[in-house]
């Protein structure tokens, strides 16, 4: 996926009255629905995930920039989706700070600014196995693995049948992948990448997708 197909795919579905879906499976977990819960809306929170995938070939096809894209826009896009729906808020800005010299290599550090929600209190998530919660009445969760993958094919196959709000709004969806495509054009360029901005404006005028304020924004950590 690429920016010239991101946008062809925001302009067809201007022009269409049908729903897409993205396999964003985290913010489905029951880890981060009830983390979500828990935190509530009540000011800025700073958001730190870490992400170990393992090793992949690098003939792999995951690992073509042309075909899979790399492991940054195939897999920590999940978690720029998980903070966007912890949060409440959209990317703004990105900028990614690699292991290695080339961005093929994808590892690294992903940092973007986000409008968000806070507690003041801390909340661990631990592999989508356990959470522990510090300064609140609860303390946790504890069950077996689950990323959300059943949950949201259940709620995709609700709203077709029954119709409804889309899973995950479109907005959303766009942000996210910009956000992952833009995090390897801040590697490759060594700067903060933030042109990604104005696509949003342009292609969903109806749905103006960023507030204006003074507001300091706090740095998340992928």
């Amino acid at each position: 996926m690429n920016l010239e197909e991101l946008d062809a795919i925001a302009e067809a579905y201007a022009k269409s009255n049908k729903t897409l879906t993205v396999g964003f499976n985290r913010r489905f977990s029951p880890f981060l629905r009830d983390a979500k819960q828990q935190l509530g809306s009540s000011g800025p929170i700073q958001v730190v995930a870490t992400m170990n995938a393992g090793a992949i070939l690098a003939s792999h096809w995951t690992q073509d920039m042309n075909q899979g894209g790399g492991r940054i826009i195939g897999e920590a896009c999940h978690y720029i989706d998980l903070i966007t729906y912890l949060t409440g808020s959209l990317v703004e800005s990105v900028v990614m700070n690699a292991l290695g010299p080339n961005a093929e290599e994808n590892q690294g550090v992903f940092h973007g600014t986000d409008r968000g929600v806070q507690s003041g209190r801390t909340l661990a998530i631990d592999n989508f196995r356990k959470s522990e919660y510090f300064g609140f009445k609860k303390s946790g969760l504890k069950m077996t693995q689950d990323k959300g993958h059943r949950e949201q094919f259940r709620l995709f196959v609700e709203r077709l049948k029954n119709g409804g709000e889309a899973t995950i709004p479109f907005e959303e969806i766009i942000n996210t992948s910009r956000a992952a495509i833009a995090a390897l054009e801040s590697l490759k360029k060594r700067r903060l990448d933030c042109d990604f901005l104005d696509f949003n404006l342009a292609v969903l005028p109806y749905a103006p997708l960023f507030e204006t304020g003074t507001m300091a924004l706090p740095d998340f950590i992928l």
